[in-house]
């Protein structure tokens, strides 16, 4: 007796026997009960999760000779005749090799034609969306207003493809890709009933791989089977999908929690030698990390599988950083030189960005590469005033005036006290607009009862009667008592005022910023790395 492979041999011929598809049996049962039935079907969902199979027990469920109900005998002619293929009232078609036109029409034809047979004549349309537009317009008005005798039911792997009038005339059914704990249960079922030994570490690895597909994960294990001489042995399913052993990740991330760069290469060198493939290992290596988050994060929600021991010294935040590096590195795999190649320098990447530091321990970074503004921060306040002295020299052709002046002139006992500097009356007057732009580039003295205001002759021009009037009566306000002011507006640029000051502060905390940048362990580990350089224009301090 020929062989059947498992994918054929344990196809479902009940809607009970259907896997992880609870939804779309629901609907149907319940349309079969009830007599609602659509009579056009989209089944839609990635290969091998049912669409087909959930076709042909829906076309037995309507053709059922003990009548339409929710579940079919399989026992009659009908069910029998629909499960060996050969019933003549169920014309399936796969579109991918009927594109044509013509091949559309001639297969309409016969809609109204009563079935020859069954209850209804079914047709299903494979892969539907590979019909050319025109065979679309011949399916269109038929797919609408069908015989009372017809049903249609379309599946497809791509319902993007199809048009939205193909779409608003069916009943569209989504079978969802299959978990891996559902294709690991399905699996085990199977095996235990054919006998067959297995380890459950293999049943995980051939799930995995199956990427929520059944049939995938069926023909996966057929090869399993023959690999293993007539068992399913975890060694052998992971030489056989080129998978990764467990050790090589535990190492590798044992390897970046010590910040060894010499263990982390050897590791990918060992699974280079094993033959195992770099993307897969890649890919290995998130899944843990994945793994590691969750239980750092979330532990009431980690699987069975996380490994938090392996890397107690990665903090939440490296694990992210690590995860989002090597989502980067597998989709550059490509374009590397070659692929071991590409998994070197991603896990490289990961040492070099690696929070608190972009060396590994006992390896200093060198810090000859840094600015040399990075050795020294000056505090913002002498900045400024550093920053006034200098542009006064500039005018004057002297000496920049040192800071202790300054301090001299804010000394109890001074006639006239600059009050702009220690006072900051005119920031704190309730003006606004034009005014408080003046107010900004000027400086206020005051001497007793008198008060002076110095304004600086690129804004003197603002300055009106109406505008001096409210200036002066704010500045009244604000002392709350009579005192005498006078408005001047200087004929040479005023120094420190409350908007040269805020410049002279802004401009030190960028360059603080800037310092604190070039001197970080990260970026001069970028910098030496891939001779990065800071633009240092988009600089900004924190607020």
């Amino acid at each position: 007796m020929s062989y059947l492979a498992l994918a054929r041999k344990w196809r479902p011929r009940t809607f009970a026997e259907l896997a992880g598809q609870d939804s779309v049996v629901r609907t149907l049962r319940f349309a079969l009960s009830e007599g609602r039935i659509h009579h056009a079907y989209l089944f839609t969902g990635i290969r091998g999760v049912g669409k087909t199979t959930v076709a042909r027990i829906l076309a037995k469920a309507l053709n059922c000779e003990r009548g339409v109900g929710p579940e079919p005998c399989g026992a009659c002619t009908a069910c029998r005749e629909i499960d060996a293929g050969r019933f003549v009232d169920l014309i399936e078609v796969d579109a991918a090799s009927r594109t044509k036109v013509d091949d559309t029409r001639e297969l309409l034809d016969n809609v109204q034609y009563a079935p020859t047979r069954g209850r209804f004549k079914v047709y299903l349309i494979d892969e539907v969306h590979m019909l050319s537009a025109h065979s679309f317009n011949a399916l269109l008005k038929t797919l609408e207003e069908p015989p009372p005798h017809v049903k249609f039911l379309l599946a497809t792997t791509d319902p993007q493809k199809l048009p939205v009038t193909v779409l608003s005339r069916c009943l569209k059914l989504a079978l969802r890709r299959l978990s891996e704990a559902q294709i690991r249960a399905h699996l085990a079922h199977v095996l235990e009933a054919e006998g067959v030994v297995f380890e459950e570490e293999a049943l995980a690895a051939i799930a995995r791989a199956a990427e929520g597909s059944v049939r995938d994960a069926l023909s996966l294990l057929d090869q399993a089977i023959a690999h293993g001489d007539g068992t399913v042995r975890a060694e052998g399913v992971r030489v056989m999908l080129g998978a990764v052993a467990p050790d090589l990740v535990q190492r590798l991330l044992a390897a970046l929690s010590r910040a060894d760069g010499a263990d982390l290469l050897a590791v990918a060198d060992e699974a280079y030698q094993l033959g195992v493939d770099p993307e897969s290992l890649l890919n290995d290596l998130m899944r843990a990390l994945h793994e590691l988050a969750v239980g750092q994060v979330v532990p009431e929600a980690a699987s069975e599988i996380a490994q938090a021991a392996w890397a107690p010294d990665l903090t939440p935040e490296t694990v992210q950083l690590y995860y989002e590096i090597g989502c980067l590195g597998r989709r550059q795999l490509e374009f590397a030189p070659d692929p071991e190649l590409g998994l070197r320098m991603t896990l490289l990447r990961m040492l070099a960005f690696r929070p608190g530091g972009g060396a590994p321990e006992g390896r200093p970074v060198p810090r000859s590469s840094a600015p040399a503004r990075a050795r020294a921060r000056p505090e913002p306040e002498t900045a400024a005033r550093e920053t006034g002295s200098r542009a006064r020299a500039s005018e004057t052709g002297r000496e920049p005036e040192t800071p202790a002046r300054d301090a001299e002139a804010s000394e109890p006992g001074a006639s006239a006290v600059a009050e702009s500097r220690v006072g900051g009356v005119l920031e704190s007057l309730a003006l606004t607009g034009l005014l408080k732009q003046i107010a900004m580039n000027a400086v206020l003295e005051r001497s007793g009862d008198r008060v002076l205001v110095t304004i600086d002759p690129a804004f003197g021009n603002l300055l009106n009667k109406d505008r001096a009037d409210v200036f002066k009566q704010a500045i009244c306000a604000y002392y709350g008592e009579p005192v005498s002011v006078d408005l001047k507006v200087a004929e040479a640029p005023v120094e420190a005022t409350p908007a040269s000051r805020r410049r002279a502060a802004d401009e030190a905390a960028h360059e603080e910023a800037r310092a604190a940048l070039a001197s970080d362990p990260a970026v001069v580990a970028l910098e030496r790395t891939f001779d990065a350089r800071i633009n240092e224009n988009s600089v900004r301090p924190r607020k």
